[in-house]
């Protein structure tokens, strides 16, 4: 994630500095309050079209980025970054009048003047006022106890201001610029930027990957969990460890849900659902059998790891993030053999909690490489690293899905244990 963003700002800064270098030196306060202006707008410009880029889900980056899960990550960082740009390129331009207290006023050098000058006060107005408003959406964005329904809406319409600020870049840009690297990266990114906005604003994402279907069954586990079957067309097809999108209703919108179920090529998918929020908290008393559902996806590359030279691996599903680790088991069912050398911990508070133990002891029998671990906290006492890693050596590759509390102080752990800290996978729970 960090390389991505460091990246681009690289890019800005190259693309902006290269073609004046060797004027630098010449440089007075006054110039580099001009320069640092236009270099923050480039790199928030450019953060900007890459958070509407990932907005629109595109498969071929997935792989790259390790899974959609991860690109919300990079999606939530890039535009916490372009709205800090942002405020600096806009705080740049206020700092004018401290500035005048301090050094004298520099003499206006002629500007070159195009044809887009007589929008120049519009783009100035609109860029200063969607400055404000973005950073006021991001916030909002940001806060995880916002309703989600009313949220989804007020995230959509940043698309809006990403077109303002398309204006405000295409039309302020100094002229000399499209001769040069930074109009190119203006030009190319707006091109880009404008297309990922329209196709957000017209409801369009995620469309080409969207399968109909209806619910055939829903059947509750525990006061706080249950699990709904659903039939989709015969074309959808999904890989052990992978999560959706469902939409139950129009209104709501799509939320995502691991996939509890292996591919049986029959259309059939399973989803395991816990009361986490206001959403979850309704839903199983709201869905009905035959009710319709859009599934879009499948997303993910939270996949079944191989065998590797029989050192044995270390899995951990806490609670409802047990549910990939049961589509990996139903999909080893008719190949044992493909399993790998693993101790699958299931960890939950009590007994009520572990609605999965019985799923899991069931599929576990027939994989005999596989040794399952019901670990009941309040029983048990916490699972601390230093007793689920005990044995493990600096190599002992880790597969993680639950709280990311959880993960965070497993993760510290091996590092404190000196074990890899590349060798922990996980699945990120939060997507905003």
């Amino acid at each position: 994630m960090k390389k991505t963003i460091y990246g681009l700002l690289a890019l800005s800064l190259l693309a902006w500095l290269l073609p004046v270098i060797a004027l630098v030196p010449e440089w007075d306060i006054w110039v580099w309050r001009k320069q640092l202006i236009y270099w923050t707008g480039l790199a928030s410009f450019l953060l900007m079209t890459l958070v509407m880029l990932l907005a629109i889900r595109p498969r071929w980056l997935e792989k790259p980025l390790a899974g959609l899960d991860k690109m919300y990550r990079l999606h939530k960082w890039a535009g916490i970054t372009a709205v800090g740009l942002a405020v600096a390129h806009y705080g740049l331009k206020l700092a004018k009048g401290p500035m005048l207290l301090v050094f004298a006023e520099a003499a206006k050098g002629e500007r070159t003047k195009t044809f887009l000058e007589i929008f120049r006060s519009s783009a100035k107005d609109l860029g200063e006022w969607s400055v404000w408003i973005f950073a006021i959406m991001i916030a909002v964005a940001l806060w995880q106890r916002f309703p989600y329904h009313i949220w989804r809406y007020v995230h959509k319409a940043l698309a809006v201001f990403y077109l303002i600020a398309v204006y405000h870049g295409i039309v302020l840009a100094p002229a000399e610029w499209w001769l040069q690297p930074s109009g190119l990266l203006i030009g190319a990114a707006s091109i880009l930027g404008t297309y990922c906005a329209i196709l957000s604003l017209s409801g369009r994402i995620g469309q080409r990957n969207s399968h109909k279907g209806a619910v055939l069954a829903v059947r509750e586990l525990n006061s706080d969990t249950f699990e709904v079957v659903c039939q989709l067309d015969k074309q959808w097809q999904h890989t052990p460890g992978q999560f959706a999108f469902i939409t139950f209703n129009r209104l709501e919108g799509p939320h995502p849900f691991t996939i509890a179920s292996a591919d049986q090529g029959d259309g059939q998918i399973r989803f395991a659902i816990k009361a986490l929020g206001d959403y979850t908290r309704k839903l199983g008393q709201n869905i009905e059998i035959g009710q319709p559902v859009t599934v879009e996806g499948p997303y993910g590359y939270f996949n079944l790891p191989e065998a590797q030279n029989n050192s044995r691996q270390i899995w951990v599903a806490a609670g409802i993030g047990a549910t990939p680790f049961i589509a990996w088991l139903e999909g080893l069912q008719n190949d044992p053999q493909a399993a790998p050398q693993a101790s699958l911990y299931y960890c939950v508070n009590n007994e009520h909690e572990a609605v999965f133990a019985e799923r899991l002891q069931q599929l576990c029998t027939k994989l005999p490489s596989i040794e399952l671990h019901i670990h009941l906290s309040q029983r048990d006492g916490y699972l601390t690293p230093e007793r689920l890693f005990e044995g493990a050596t600096k190599d002992t590759k880790v597969w993680f899905c639950g709280p990311s509390a959880f993960s965070d102080k497993l993760k510290q752990g091996m590092q404190q244990l000196g074990m890899q800290p590349d060798n922990f996978h996980h699945e990120l729970f939060q997507m905003r």
